[in-house]
């Protein structure tokens, strides 16, 4: 056989026929040998059935194998592979063509999926191109693609030449791919209750956020909001934002309208009431793909922190004593300092301020990122609410040069920037100047209530991995006396309405940020350095702020030092310090491990104090998490303790807590989560997310989905996955293991690429049944070694393997198989089985296994019990 037929064929052939048809190839007269190019295909091929060595060779049918063929005609689950990219797992239905080849039928839902550039197609390739049944036979169409099937692994290979191709960037998931999901409520909540008693004062609070939402097709409605209940102040709901949004992946844009925040990108993020469109780079690849701050604090007690953002509560938690870390913020912009204060449980409050500020904003070249904005300030200390129009562009024009820039405006204020980012080989460096004219008061004559200047940045980022040297961030602002942003001359403009003067507002004048980390060489650990600089024209002083420390690892301890330093406008200094040790108590390398941290820390006010922790989990999946720690300090603080527990139920996260100390004790208790109510009921989740998937998978109650601990499939046969990718291909897999014993999945993995908020739906197959081991003779021998296996209803359910043995799950105590090799009646045979009775209370073998006669397909073949 040539070399080219022999690519040809196993192109074209499952692993099963090839490993047949390897030993006993022959060519007939018409068989041309001479094929010159792999993608031409066989045929009219013969094979030798005595290669075989069975005693009768009429009992075969090789025929099917003639033209390149290794399925019968049927409906298959199938996974689709394009070009070696998987697309999606689906049912096709496999036909018969004039010449008794079998092709594979390719819906209309699946040529779409295929990126094809169809102005590179030939004329027709879709004749029934405004039918909902389409059925293409790709190769009849295009002669030079190649379909191939692998019936054992029931994928289907379809290779497309590039030529009729659009070109995609790698990880490119086509927007026809995209799934906006199934109509549904969402409601994520956060709710946690706080006490604390110190010196006879007792303190109560009760914080609830809320995620609320409904999807219908496209639309996603969201609504975010929070209610503060405090036994020394009043109880209220504040509304954070409510807006309604729609994707449009021809723009890779979203149009967004009501209440929301500006990205930040270039201008200071601002809250606003209106309406916006605006690219997210999320719809890209993430080949051609960019932020909230960590923020880190210690705690002295069980204390409550806060984060806000120009006024507006982001996040609210309880923290136990210790080194804390927030690093699970919803992005709010790139721009907008974070404002944090930790209450402790004696009633003391500690007040620090995070820099958020944006990197240099290089884009690829020809890639473009814009926004337009169009509505009013939302601000709950002015008495007005200002307009607001703003509008950002950003174009990459070289692979190292982008120009950006953007107008902002509103009644007696305007803003206009302009500025670039280049890449260079010491680093990304972007520059920009903003010119901004302010009026502070309404009237003809405004030459002397007008300010107008100007502001100056530069930002810089490396990563030097020569020396292990990461400056994450280095930005400089210098304003002019003039120059204002858009919040202080709104805040500006509504003092003097109230009869105060313009300086009574505080304009910045220079700000330096920085961040950077420098690792050391020989295993000498790492050191990381962040802080702030700003001072103001018509203020004395400046805020400083930095935090400098070192990080190791030796064996299976971990160590780190830490200096936080920070300077109020009048000057006042403020110091921590904080030495920890960390290390496992037993083998890091099992399940449960507890952990031991030790923190000394000492601050400018003489305060010493030491802490020992113990935290850890326990439970399947790591359910259970917990937490005791030890304290003392001096200067009359004494010693102190304090409990922290958290349980991931199928349904809810909770948690709680206890401290006391000398003079006072504190509590919190809460739970979080989210519920989605849908067509086939209500779920719950013990997760917090946006993008959720939802799973359908009647008679698998118990299956484990994915890989987010304890998600399984509920009683009610649906199981929720959150924090999906969106526009990107997300994995889900569903694990048999932990249903029901007469239970099997039709497959197991499947894969979705969801909108921004949506909760797409993914259905499996569970069938219920007991799985059957058939010994089958057909005439005396054992049924033909790859022979299909049909059930009534004519699904596929197997083939046979070595010795004529067969498997399928019957669903009926007694029914009826058809096993075929062939076309005609004559090759096909019925094999009946009637299972072994079950005790009423007993639970069904995990397999029954029975030897019987294939009877053929004419005659009606004898029940055999299984046993």
């Amino acid at each position: 056989m040539s070399k080219s037929l022999q690519y040809n064929l196993r192109s074209q052939l499952s692993p099963l026929a090839i490993a047949i048809l390897s030993t006993f190839f022959v060519g007939n007269a018409s068989a041309e040998t001479t094929v010159s190019a792999p993608q031409e295909i066989a045929k009219n091929l013969e094979f030798d059935a005595s290669f075989l060595n069975v005693d009768d060779e009429k009992t075969v049918d090789l025929s099917r194998f003639a033209n390149g063929s290794a399925v019968l005609p049927g409906v298959y689950r199938t996974a689709v592979y394009i070009n070696n990219e998987p697309i999606s797992n689906i049912d096709i239905e496999f036909k018969v063509r004039a010449d008794q080849s079998v092709y594979p039928c390719l819906s209309r839902e699946l040529v779409k999926n295929i990126a094809f550039n169809y102005s590179k197609l030939p004329s027709g390739f879709l004749n029934s191109q405004n039918s909902d049944d389409l059925c293409l036979d790709l190769q009849n169409k295009l002669p030079e693609a190649q379909v191939n099937y692998d019936s054992n692994e029931q994928r289907l290979d379809i290779t497309i030449p590039q030529v009729y191709m659009l070109k995609a960037a790698r990880g490119t998931v086509s927007s026809e791919l995209w799934d906006s999901g199934v109509p549904a409520l969402l409601l994520g909540y956060n709710v946690n209750g706080y006490t604390s008693r110190s010196h006879g004062t007792t303190f109560n609070s009760m914080f609830a956020g809320v995620n609320a939402g409904m999807n219908v097709g496209a639309w996603y409605l969201r609504h975010n909001g929070s209610y503060l209940r405090m036994n020394d102040g009043p109880n209220q709901y504040s509304s954070i934002n409510t807006y309604l949004q729609r994707d449009i992946p021809a723009l890779k844009a979203r149009v967004l309208m009501g209440q929301s925040n500006t990205s930040g990108q270039l201008f200071d993020t601002l809250p606003f009431t209106g309406i916006q469109l605006a690219t997210d780079e999320r719809m890209l690849p993430e080949s051609l793909r960019g932020y909230a701050p960590e923020i880190r604090g210690i705690a002295r007690t069980n204390a409550r922190v806060t984060v806000s953002q120009s006024g507006q509560v982001l996040y609210e938690t309880t923290v136990t004593p210790g080194e804390f870390l927030i690093n699970d913020l919803y992005p709010t912009g790139y721009g907008g300092d974070l404002d944090v204060t930790v209450r402790e449980s004696d009633g003391t409050l500690q007040t620090f301020r995070v820099p958020y500020a944006s990197v240099a904003q290089l884009l690829r070249p020809g890639a473009s990122r814009y926004t337009v904005t169009a509505g009013e300030l939302r601000h709950d200390n002015l008495r007005e609410k200002p307009a607001l129009y703003q509008g950002t562009y950003q174009l990459g024009l070289t692979n190292a040069i982008t120009g950006y820039g953007g107008l902002q405006a509103s009644q007696n204020y305007y803003a206009l920037q302009l500025g670039a980012a280049v890449g260079t080989p010491i680093g990304a460096l972007a520059f920009d100047a903003t010119q901004a004219r302010t009026h502070l008061a309404n009237g003809t004559d405004t030459s002397s209530t007008s300010l107008s200047g100007q502001s100056y940045r530069v930002s810089y980022s490396k990563l030097i991995s020569e020396t292990n040297s990461n400056l994450s961030l280095a930005a400089y602002r210098f304003s002019t006396a003039g120059y204002m942003d858009f919040m202080t001359a709104m805040r500006t403009r509504d003092a003097v309405e109230k009869g105060y003067l313009p300086e009574s507002i505080s304009r910045a004048k220079n700000r330096l940020t920085l961040t950077a980390g420098q690792g050391l060489p020989e295993n000498w650990g790492q050191l990381y350095i962040s802080g702030s600089l700003q001072n103001y024209w018509n203020r004395d002083g400046s805020e400083k702020q930095y935090q400098i420390g070192y990080n190791n690892r030796y064996k299976s301890l971990s160590y780190g030092f830490s200096v936080n330093r920070s300077f109020s406008s009048l000057g006042i200094a403020q110091t921590n310090y904080l030495l920890s040790f960390s290390l496992p108590l037993g083998r890091d390398d099992q399940t449960h491990t507890p952990q031991l941290r030790l923190d000394l820390s000492h601050d400018s006010s003489g305060r010493y104090g030491q802490q020992a922790s113990v935290s850890g989990t326990a439970g399947q999946d790591n359910a259970f998490s917990y937490g005791v720690t030890a304290m003392n300090a001096n200067q009359g603080t004494g010693s102190s303790g304090a409990l922290s527990a958290n349980y991931r139920s199928a349904a809810t996260a909770l948690n709680g807590s206890y401290s006391t100390g000398k003079g006072y004790q504190g509590a919190s208790a809460g739970m979080n989560g989210t519920v989605i109510a849908h067509a086939g009921g209500v779920t719950f989740t013990p997760y917090t997310s946006d993008t959720f998937a939802l799973i359908e998978a009647k008679g698998a109650e118990g299956a484990s989905v994915s890989s987010y601990p304890g998600v399984r499939v509920d009683s009610r046969g649906y199981a929720v996955v959150p924090y999906l990718n969106p526009y990107q291909m997300n994995e889900i897999s569903i694990d048999p293991k932990g249903t029901a014993a007469d239970v099997e999945l039709d497959n197991t993995n499947q894969k979705v690429a969801p909108y921004s908020g949506a909760v797409v739906k993914i259905k499996y197959t569970a069938k219920k049944g007991t799985p059957i081991l058939v010994n089958a003779t057909y005439q005396g021998e054992p049924v033909p070694f790859g022979a299909d296996i049909f059930d009534s209803q004519g699904n596929s359910v197997g083939s046979v393997g070595q010795g004529g043995q067969l498997y399928a799950r019957v669903a009926q105590e007694q029914g009826q198989l058809r096993v075929q090799w062939g076309e005609g009646s004559q090759m096909q045979c019925m094999v009946g089985y009637r299972l072994m009775p079950v005790a009423k209370g007993q639970q069904q073998i995990s397999i029954q296994q029975f030897n019987t006669a294939c009877i053929p397909a004419l005659s009606t073949p004898a029940m055999t019990n299984v046993g």
